[in-house]
């Protein structure tokens, strides 16, 4: 078995579970407007940003204490406490009602919500990243395994549309249990799998290798340094190790600032311009079809555009769609569906450079801690956008609020390209075999470093 079947079930789960259904769930049955639905979904970000590197960290140890069986731990058990939070909606919507406590109630959940969420999508991307390694594939691989996750999430969009234009949120109640219990029994099939490979391959190597001193003082006699554990703090100071990599964490946190009214409020916005359930289910599948093979080329665009120039074309085609967005017209839905393929370079493009960038720089066995760093400032552009988006919605309107956050994602892409600019770094040829690098200019001090095995194209 392969991360690729986590992927798939896991995000199915996540449609299940909410997904982009999350704000009309809660505007149809908390009763929220769309200023309390923007703060929820920012609460719960917010929080998810804090922990995730934190939920990482403690998925590496575990996962080093526990070999294979550590982060798909940690996976299911925040799985798990998210979906039980999720159930929970029910029972405060028939125990208290619609009211002051109702909200408090609902708010409160979505906070537990954010602490399981944490605990799943640095932990996934931390387990493949580990897979990947251990099987002798290049990084750039990563997206060919993730394209599953892409399937899933689009086909349970699918499913679910018509299913509450049928019978109704509440259906939700009863799909969310039901794919954790799938997504336990793959994560639990994945780590007897893996532990059973790792097992015969440590018994061939073991068998072909030279008897060593393994002890720590023969290491320290031989002149081997052991080196410490790395702290959050070392793990951060890595990824700002250069004028790049921070301007590249300015432009990740901008358009995930846009991505998040995209990814949870938008769905309100079809509503608004006369869509159905179904026809939400349906804008999904379409940014799936264009998410597939941009994932399945994943390792021919790093080596084409380099991790920053995909990130600057994931900018320009969200500031393209959701400026688009605001010219269609009442009950004219369905002209979505031609701006919905830029949803799928945006999420695809984003998504491949900020694993690969992030892959790159991450200490042998902190693949998930590090990720949870990047997922840390995503989650803080997501508390921003959406707890701004909510009330901007409200006060202004959808089509004035997509074209403010078009411009702050272009600002953005803007900081990016200058920093990009700068002679840090030089084009470095790739062979076709060879994983995505970038070649550091020597004369920049060392403590740049740490980034030096990125690509940088001008796009």
């Amino acid at each position: 078995m392969r991360p690729r079947h986590l992927y798939n079930a896991v995000f199915a789960w996540l449609v299940f579970s909410g997904g982009r259904f999350t704000a009309p769930f809660l505007e149809e049955v908390a009763g929220f407007d769309d200023t309390l639905t923007g703060l929820a979904l920012a609460i719960q970000f917010g929080l998810a940003s804090l922990l995730n590197p934190v939920m990482g960290y403690r998925a590496d140890q575990l996962e080093m204490k526990h070999p294979h069986r550590g982060r798909c731990f940690a996976l299911a058990f925040g799985m798990t406490l998210a979906t039980a939070a999720f159930m929970m909606h029910g029972v405060v919507c028939r125990v208290l009602g619609q009211g002051t406590m109702a909200v408090f109630a609902h708010m409160f959940l979505r906070v537990v919500i954010s602490v399981g969420w944490a605990s799943v999508m640095p932990v996934l991307d931390g387990l493949t990243l580990a897979y990947m390694e251990e099987k002798g594939l290049g990084r750039s691989e990563y997206g060919k395994e993730r394209v599953y996750g892409v399937l899933g999430w689009g086909v349970a969009s699918l499913i679910l549309g018509p299913f509450i234009d049928r019978f109704g949120f509440p259906v939700m109640f009863w799909f969310a249990p039901l794919s954790l219990l799938w997504s336990i029994i793959t994560i639990v099939v994945f780590s007897k799998e893996s532990a059973r490979i790792a097992h015969a391959t440590h018994q061939i190597s073991v068998s072909e290798a030279t008897p060593l001193n393994t002890s720590r003082k023969g290491a320290i006699d031989s002149g081997v340094e052991i080196e410490e554990k790395p702290s959050l703090c070392s793990l951060l100071g890595i990824l700002f190790g250069s004028s790049l990599a921070a301007g590249y964490i300015v432009s990740s946190i901008a358009l995930s600032m846009g991505t998040s009214i995209v990814n949870n409020l938008i769905f309100l916005f079809f509503r608004e311009l006369g869509g159905s359930n179904t026809v939400c289910g349906l804008t999904v599948v379409v940014t799936v079809l264009f998410e597939v093979p941009i994932f399945q080329m994943a390792p021919q665009l790093l080596r084409r555009f380099g991790v920053v120039g995909l990130q600057k074309l994931a900018c320009l085609a969200y500031i393209s769609r959701v400026v688009g967005y605001t010219f269609i017209p009442q009950h004219k839905v369905l002209l979505v569906l031609l701006l919905e393929p830029l949803h799928g370079v945006t999420y695809a493009f984003a998504k491949t450079s900020g694993v690969e960038f992030v892959a790159e720089l991450a200490p042998k066995g902190y693949d998930a801690s590090c990720q949870g760093l990047l997922v840390f400032f995503l989650g803080v552009g997501s508390f921003l956008g959406l707890s701004l988006g909510g009330w901007a919605q409200d006060a202004l309107g959808a089509k004035s609020m997509y074209r403010l956050y078009a411009g702050v994602v272009a600002l953005g892409l803007f900081v990016l390209m200058i920093v990009s600019r700068r002679r840090d770094f030089v084009v470095k040829k790739v062979p076709e075999h060879e994983d995505v690098k970038l070649e550091h200019d020597k004369n920049i001090d060392s403590g740049s470093e740490r980034i030096a095995s990125l690509v940088e194209v001008e796009c």
